[in-house]
């Protein structure tokens, strides 16, 4: 059975992702407070605060989360600003934080996410079948300072310099006629 954590800021999206969570036989949703040893994932649909405060005040639970599914962020353009995402935009040093942790990471970023028609889904469709998403490893940092930029989640994916650190996973694409499928079967 797969443990889950749930980071959600309230929105009609997130209540039909928690429903259809709660709906699922092969997935618990646990609370932070009672994990023991055990490996569970973190979903986040808003911003990084909470599991940025978690990894710093509570940092031995970073080796049992094995892996971090955040919708939010972008490799493209934004929207709260030309090149922000709300999400990372709403606490860019959490963001920060959380991107230059050792957790793994795997970011469903708004341009991909734009068009589906709940994109807090994708986290728990990942669950059920990771290779309807195009995936690849690279580095991500949060634009802190910039005048133009602050917000921007910058990727390595399509360039010749790349960070030293690669521990996150980029969605890059997504079979949308699978997700549509897998999501009437939930």
């Amino acid at each position: 059975m797969k443990k889950v954590f749930l980071s959600l800021e309230k929105s009609k999206d997130n209540d039909q992702l928690l429903s259809l969570i709660k709906k699922q036989a092969d997935i618990q949703i646990v609370d932070i407070d009672d994990i023991k040893d055990e490996k569970f994932t973190v979903i986040v649909n808003g911003p990084l605060t909470q599991l940025a405060d978690i990894l710093m005040t509570r940092y031995k639970l970073i080796d049992q989360i094995e892996e971090v599914l955040f919708v939010g962020g972008t490799d493209a353009y934004g929207d709260v600003t030309p090149v922000a995402e709300k999400n990372v935009y709403a606490d860019v040093f959490s963001a920060q934080q959380v991107f230059i942790s050792t957790v793994k990471i795997v970011m469903f970023g708004l341009n991909v996410t734009r068009n589906l028609k709940n994109r807090a889904l994708a986290p728990l469709v990942y669950l059920k079948d990771p290779s309807i998403f195009v995936t690849d490893e690279c580095g991500i940092y949060v634009e802190t300072k910039g005048k133009v930029t602050y917000g921007k989640t910058v990727t390595d994916v399509y360039s010749d310099f790349q960070f030293e650190e690669h521990h996150c996973e980029i969605v890059l694409d997504i079979n949308k006629e699978r997700f549509n499928t897998i999501i009437k079967s939930l």
